[in-house]
């Protein structure tokens, strides 16, 4: 398993237009791509840049029911990749005993990013899914997207 950082959430150019992309890098300098949706990547961007929203978004609302709860998420594993689609599993401690919960990668980071929650990827989804050394000089960060 290989602890990684989010890097950012940047649009990279597709045929469809800009598609969300977060990027996930490990200590090596491997960076991981998933693709993701538009509500997911505003979620994590926000966290990412300390934007607080005037009303809870999903995500937010989540981690204030957890943590009522006395629950935190202790780290997220991106454990797998099927027909290009990634799995991740949360692992949610609540009265001492931990729970593994099955997730989307994209809700899973936006989730561990606002409990500081350590995140890993399998050795062998970087494998499977390949990886990049750079982030790509077409890729734009949501910073520099315009959203008029």
């Amino acid at each position: 398993m290989n602890k990684v950082e989010v890097l950012g959430v940047y649009a990279a150019p597709s045929v469809f237009g800009a598609t969300p992309v977060v990027l996930l890098r490990d200590d090596s300098g491997r960076i991981l791509q998933i693709f993701i949706g538009l509500a997911e990547a505003l979620a994590i961007h926000s966290v990412l840049k300390n934007q607080i929203p005037p009303r809870p978004m999903t995500h937010d609302l989540v981690v204030d029911i957890l943590r009522r709860l006395n629950a935190k998420i202790e780290k997220i594993v991106i454990d797998d990749l099927v027909e290009n689609t990634f799995y991740a599993r949360i692992f949610l401690r609540s009265d001492d005993i931990v729970h593994e919960i099955d997730a989307r990668p994209s809700d899973s980071i936006a989730l561990a990013l606002r409990f500081n929650a350590q995140i890993f990827v399998e050795e062998r989804v970087f494998e499977e899914a390949g990886y990049i050394w750079e982030i790509p000089k077409d890729y734009v960060t949501f910073d520099e997207l315009s959203m008029d």
